[in-house]
């Protein structure tokens, strides 16, 4: 009787600790919660998806033509229209979250999308018996590293496929223990994400790994002599989900299109690696948007070394699955496969990053899990885990502790957007066609539709249009009769990369054009139009000394310098600027902060006026 009463009284103290817990762990959830509402929005793609959702609400259908840009092809080829249809329900769930309450409505929005996947983990862990802060060490590293980074934002429909990537896991681990609902609600799943995002094609490569892996588990077994099932739900409730995801107004068109296209990238990579030459040319948006480039240029180029410790959660994970194979003497194969995948898919195409973060301390966690027994190799795996989570907060919140404080931002748009330019072309009539920025085509589309349409947009539907817009902002040959060709009668663009600090070509050339006069600068936005007689008036009003510019790109490297005072790509795009005004000494001393290869490195990728040109280097 005595020791029925020690074993209660040992459950229910443990039971008091587990809730004690669960307790922290909603406390430290709701806090990267307000973690996340200390930034803006931030993602230019988030403003088309927004108008567009508003459109689909308002006419109660999907768009069939592109009605935001003047320059989409009429009528629209059927590729295109797959784009525009690709994300309908994603697009109608943000423009929800902004009709419930504005922006503020996006920025919970985005922060519930940030730290749901990281609770549902949790709490699978939690409920199949791992110690509940462990659990918590697993996806801490994750929440905040998401939160704080915000490297690939959530405030669009792409954020839902981060969610429901490891519920799709989650679902097929089900499966391998028979679960037969977890078939039913995989279909489910699969049919509803089709419709949210094409980031479902993830979810289809998960899907067939785990089939295949299972699959050839069972068979290798067999071989070996062993009597053993093939489990059999797995594979129909695989093929029941990868059926589901052709109920979208696509069907398998846009699957088979993204897996195609994901490929063929693959294969001509490996082909320009080993020097081999291919036939066609790769499309405008794969070779300039950031989204497409490995990780290790974001590292190498833009100087992102928070990047390392993600490297060394990855590296983590992969002991503790070597350890985990070691000690249970089997090799969980769908397992390994999906890290393998993901992990891949991350380094090489970094919007796969997001998905990664995520997919990967699931496996921790699980890996932790299974190991429960070894007691001291899950607490030293979660203690090494809870060591990089703090040198990485640390780490990346040096100079910015605000970060930490949970509170509502005050200025939900973010101002790298042209806010004021917006503003300044609203209170002025301007006459169309608009060139634009292709980063904020979205955001005029959202805030200009139907008084102005742009040029291009984060869309890019129309490759040909894609790359004469790169060819006109970056000053290629052909860019003015480019210009001519589309008839543009006034350019808005930023003098500086937000993303990168390296000068916008386009309006360090047009100093010294006499064909175009600047009418408006402000918070890196500048407004050019032609200098005709329709324009007398606004220029007569309006019109500035164009070397003002110079002056711009100094505040603007200035303000990013503030985040990152020792990065060569604010400082060296600074003195360029400097040089141009003729303060040849000013910009000779920022030059000498770095070495000779550090100064070639950036002066090859952007940089626009040459070094030590003297005070005449504005004339270039």
């Amino acid at each position: 009787m005595a020791a029925q009463n020690n074993s209660s009284s040992s459950k229910n103290s443990a039971s008091s600790k587990n809730w004690i817990w669960h307790l922290l762990a909603l406390l430290f959830f709701a806090w990267v919660l307000g973690i996340s509402t200390n930034f803006a929005l931030n993602d230019p793609d988030l403003w088309w998806h927004l108008k567009t959702g508003q459109y689909t609400v308002q006419h109660m259908s999907l768009p069939d033509e592109d009605p935001f840009a003047y320059t989409t092809q009429k009528p629209m080829p059927i590729m295109q229209k797959r784009g525009l249809k690709t994300e309908w329900l994603g697009q109608v769930m943000t423009y929800g979250a902004y009709a419930a309450d504005g922006y503020e409505g996006i920025g919970i929005f985005r922060g519930l999308l940030i730290i749901l996947p990281m609770f549902f983990i949790y709490a699978w862990l939690v409920r199949r018996g791992l110690k509940p802060w462990m659990a918590l060490a697993s996806t801490a590293f994750g929440s905040l590293l998401t939160a704080i980074v915000l490297f690939y934002t959530y405030e669009r429909p792409q954020g839902v496929s981060f969610l429901l990537s490891v519920v799709v896991i989650m679902l097929l681990e089900g499966l391998r223990k028979k679960r037969w609902t977890a078939a039913l609600l995989l279909a489910l799943l699969m049919a509803f994400w089709s419709n949210v995002h094409a980031g479902f094609i993830v979810g289809l490569v998960i899907i067939l790994l785990y089939a295949f892996g299972e699959t050839a588990k069972w068979g290798y077994k067999r071989l070996r002599g062993a009597d053993v099932q093939l489990n059999y739900l797995i594979l129909w409730g695989a093929l029941a989900g990868i059926l589901a995801s052709g109920l979208n107004p696509n069907g398998f068109a846009i699957s088979a299109n993204y897996l195609y296209g994901l490929a063929s990238k693959f294969f001509v990579d490996i082909q320009h690696t080993v020097g081999v030459s291919h036939g066609g040319g790769e499309g405008w948006v794969t070779n300039v948007v950031l989204e497409f480039r490995p990780l290790i240029y974001f590292y190498k180029v833009l100087y992102y070394k928070w990047l390392l410790f993600y490297w060394a959660f990855s590296a983590l994970l992969g002991i503790l699955l070597i350890t985990k194979y070691w000690k249970l003497k089997d090799i969980d194969l769908p397992e390994l496969a999906t890290v393998c995948f993901i992990a891949f898919f991350a380094n090489y195409y970094a919007r796969g990053l997001m998905f990664s973060i995520i997919i990967l301390s699931f496996y921790y966690g699980k890996s932790l899990l299974e190991l429960k027994k070894y007691r001291s190799i899950p607490v030293f795996f979660s203690v090494l885990l809870i060591i990089t989570t703090v040198w990485c907060t640390s780490f990346i919140t040096r100079g910015m502790p605000w970060s930490l404080k949970p509170r509502i931002t005050k200025q939900w748009v973010s101002p790298w957007y042209p806010i004021k330019a917006d503003k300044f072309l609203k209170s002025n009539h301007i006459d169309p066609p608009m060139y634009n920025f292709y980063t904020w085509g979205g955001f005029l589309i959202w805030d200009l539709y139907p008084k102005y349409q742009v040029f291009i947009d984060g869309r890019a539907l129309n490759n040909s249009v894609n790359e004469v817009a790169d060819e006109i902002l970056k000053g290629y040959s052909g860019w003015k009769q480019s210009l001519d060709a589309f008839n543009i009668n006034f350019i808005l663009v930023p003098v500086v990369f937000r993303e990168s600090g390296f000068i916008v070509p386009l309006p360090a050339t047009l100093i010294n054009d006499p064909e175009w006069k600047l009418i408006f600068l402000k918070d890196n936005a500048a407004i050019f139009v032609r200098n005709t007689a329709r324009n007398k008036d606004v220029i007569q009003k309006y019109g500035m000394d164009k070397k003002n510019i110079l002056k711009e790109i100094i505040e603007v490297e200035n303000l990013l310098g503030f985040s990152d005072p020792t990065n060569p790509i604010f400082n060296i795009n600074k003195a360029d600027a400097l040089q141009a005004l003729g303060y040849t000494r000013e910009a000779q001393q920022a030059y000498d902060m770095y070495p000779s290869w550090v100064r070639d490195k950036v002066s090859t990728l952007f940089s626009y006026y040459p070094r030590n040109a003297g005070p005449k280097a504005a004339s270039h």
